[in-house]
Order: structure tokens, then sequence, then C-alpha cells
């Protein structure tokens, strides 16, 4: 029995001594260090990940440690699994063409290896800017089209740049949508026939010549256009007809009659105008959906921002809903009057619009004053005269107010016989927040030698 309390009590010292043992050695230890980790991401320096073909995008490749991990790390980058030259954190990705971009950023190592990915958009090198249409002398000169990006980089007959092809005698009007650019041409000459060219957008690449179907047609000089999805509506005589891209069949609508002033489309419609009435089309009828009688012949029309579009007369400007075709709004200018279109200014836009802001001109001749008009307010302001910075007098071409930029663009020639040798495209640019008047110009850029006619300034940001 003795034996027994004994061996028990050896076995309760034991147990006692060994826990002793093991809790006095786990309190003598360093706490285990966490198992080091990292992770990478890609960031861009101008906050987006799109860039112009030809441009620079700097990538930045960011790598975030824990605690203890080496400094001895390798970076690498890809482009569609391609490896590139950088192997740092910072990668210059240059592209010259456009289309879309998987890029990865790895880093490696001893413990582990880390991919990020993001997909760069490179939009082909016209994506930005505005564009001049110059038809040429009348009937005897191709048309050409000039192109002035955001970075005030200029080039002359950039169609021909791309395609190697002219473009058809005295081109007339062009229309920019569906991410495509449609110019219609005279093309009075049988050996110069380029009727309706369709451009891409952005690359200017040639998608379409639809000269041998109009001609099939029997379909007269056409001068001016627009389209929808899958139609592209021409005016001849004054007249309106569309044309199917996939059946090529030409139709003249009913009750169509429209001037050359610049059409619109809105939510899959198309406004047109002829003296006081806007007149809508819809694909794929042959006859005007309706039309909308304003009090005074039109001036000018331009898109609203918000899906709408607002319609300018002389001295005021309503708001049209597309939807349903009705005013939504009014607004009477407070000082200056809407240039007016037509005739030879009937590719000249008067308005153009970013929300509430409408920016619009008075004439084509001196004084070319440009004013502001906030909608909701019926408040207009004169923002300068810009007659006094032009080199030549005579306005050809029209003016231009960017909503985008608030860049004023006007053309003008010293003379009709001299029109190849005097001629500019002007472009003045306002001090942010300055005052309206001279002191607010902040830089007069006069590019010469490029224009043959003006047939109009067009800005992307001016179309649906």
């Amino acid at each position: 029995m003795k034996i027994k309390k004994i061996l028990t009590l050896v076995c309760v010292s034991a147990t006692f001594i060994i826990t002793g043992c093991d809790d006095d050695k786990t309190i003598g230890l360093p706490p285990t260090p966490p198992i080091p980790s990292f992770d990478v991401s890609i960031k861009s320096r101008t906050g987006n990940f799109e860039v112009i073909q030809e441009k620079t995008l700097t990538l930045v490749g960011v790598v975030n440690f824990s605690a203890g991990i080496s400094s001895n790390t390798i970076y690498s980058w890809t482009v569609d699994g391609v490896v590139q030259a950088s192997s740092d954190t910072v990668f210059n990705f240059v592209n010259p063409s456009a289309g879309e971009y998987v890029v990865t950023f790895t880093a490696t190592c001893e413990f582990g290896t880390k991919i990020a990915v993001s997909t760069v958009k490179v939009c082909g090198k016209y994506a930005n800017g505005i564009f001049v249409l110059n038809e040429g002398a009348l009937g005897h000169e191709n048309g050409s089209l000039i192109h002035i990006d955001e970075d005030g980089n200029i080039a002359g007959n950039v169609d021909m740049l791309v395609n190697g092809k002219e473009l058809g005698i005295t081109s007339q009007h062009m229309f920019i949508g569906n991410k495509k650019i449609y110019i219609v041409s005279k093309s009075t000459d049988p050996e110069h026939l380029r009727r309706v060219v369709v451009l891409d957008a952005e690359t200017l690449k040639e998608t379409a010549d639809y000269t041998n179907d109009l001609n099939a047609a029997n379909l007269g000089v056409c001068n001016n256009i627009a389209a929808l999805e899958n139609e592209i509506y021409l005016t001849s005589s004054n007249e309106i007809y569309s044309f199917n891209t996939q059946t090529k069949a030409v139709t003249k609508i009913k009750n169509g009659t429209v001037s050359m002033m610049r059409m619109h489309v809105a939510k899959g419609k198309l406004f047109a105008v002829n003296g006081q009435y806007v007149k809508v089309f819809e694909e794929g009828k042959d006859t005007i959906s309706t039309q909308i009688k304003f009090d005074a012949n039109i001036r000018s029309v331009a898109h609203s921002g918000d899906g709408n579009i607002y319609v300018a007369l002389a001295g005021e400007i309503h708001k049209l809903n597309v939807t349903d075709c009705s005013i939504m709004a009014t607004s009477t200018l407070s000082t200056g009057t809407v240039a007016a279109g037509g005739g030879w200014s009937s590719a000249n836009q008067s308005i153009s619009a970013k929300g509430d802001t409408i920016y619009f001109y008075s004439s084509t001749s001196s004084p070319i004053n440009i004013y502001q008009h906030i909608f909701s307010e019926n408040k207009t302001s004169l923002i300068a005269n810009v007659s006094p910075f032009l080199p030549y007098t005579m306005n050809y071409g029209g003016v231009a107010i960017s909503p985008k930029t608030g860049n004023v663009y006007v053309s003008t020639i010293g003379s009709y016989g001299g029109y190849a040798s005097e001629n500019a495209i002007t472009v003045i640019k306002f001090e942010k927040g300055a005052a309206p008047g001279a002191n607010a110009i902040k830089h007069v850029e006069d590019y010469t030698g490029y224009t043959r006619f003006a047939a109009g300034i067009y800005l992307p940001e001016c179309y649906e």
C-alpha cells in the first residue's frame, strides 16, 4: 500500500516537473514570425488605361511588401503574352495599332510569384481632336480631310495618308456616328466618282464605298448625309433618300424635304431641318415619323448632352424631347443672336452644348462674336469678338466651338482666287475662369496652307 502511494506521488511529481519545464521553454522563446507575403497591382500615371495609338501610356507596377520580404525581387512585363524589354516597375506602353491589349506585371522573389493583369485600350490616333472637311475647288478638285488633335498637331489629307485614295470631287458634308465617319461628295467627274465613303472614326481606315450602289440606283447629286444603324440618309435637291447598307435599296422618303443644315441622330431617330420644321425619320420607314413646327426659321440644332437636342432660333433656344417630340423647355437669349445656317454656311453648326451650357456665334462675318448661354437661367454673356485675331477677313468653312474644351475654331481665306495659299484655321483658347472679353484669350494659333475651301468644321463631341 505504501509502495503504491509512493509510486503515485512520484508520477504526479514527474508530471508537474515535465509540465513546468514545457511552460518555461514556451515562455522563454520569441513569438513565431508571420509568413512573408506580398501583393501586386498595375496603375496608370494618367489615371486611366486608354491611350492614342503611337502615344505613350506610362504604367507602374505596385508591389506591397510585408515585413521580412527581400528587396531582391525580379520584375517583368508582357503584352498579350509577349515579354517586354522593361525589367523595372515602370513600363512605357506604346502600340501603333488600335485595339485592346492584355498587360501583365510579374514580381518574383524567394517567397513566390505574384501577377497583376490589366487591359489597355489603344484608341485610333484620330479619336480625339477635330476634323475640317475640304470640298476642293467646285467641280474639279478632290475633297480631303484635315485633323487637329488635342495636343495641337495638325495633319492634312489624312484620308489619303491612311487609305491611299482621294475622296470624291467636291466633298460637301460629313457625319459622325456608329463609330464611323460618313462623307458625301458631289462627284460630277465620272473619272473620280467617290460619292459616299465610310471611314472608321478612330483610325480613318476605309470601311465602305457605296459609289457603285448609288449609281446603280440612279440617285442624283447628293450634298448632305447622316446615318442610323443600317441606313444612310442622303439629300438630293432637298429631297431625302434612305440607302439601306444591307439590301442596297434606295428609298425616297415621303414628305422628306429638308435643308442642307446638318442632321443629327438621337436615340435611334434622325432629326433634320426645313425652315420652321424639325422633321423626324426612323429606320425602315418610307415617310417622316413626325414633324415639329417652331415660330420662326430654325438656325441650328445640337445635342443637349442628356440624349435630347437643342433647337436654336435667332433669339431663343428650345429643348426638344426626342422620345415624344415635345418641347421640354425654352430659354431666351439675353444678348446676341444665333447665326443663321443655309446657303454656303449650310455645313456650319451655330451652336454646341455641354449640359446646361450652350455656346454659339452670331455671324460668320466681322464681328464674329462668341457667346455663352446658361439655358436654365436665360443668361447670356459675350465671351469675345474673335475677328481681330483672324489672319484673313473672309470666313469660309464656318466657326465651331468645342463644348469639351471651350476652344474656338475659325476657317478663313484671303480671297476666292487665292484660296490655295491664303487660308488659315485659327484656334483660339481661353483662360479657364477668366472674365469674358479679349483679356480672357489665352492663346491663338494659326494653321496655314491646309484648307481648300473648307466645307465645315466637325467636332466628334457634338455627335451622339
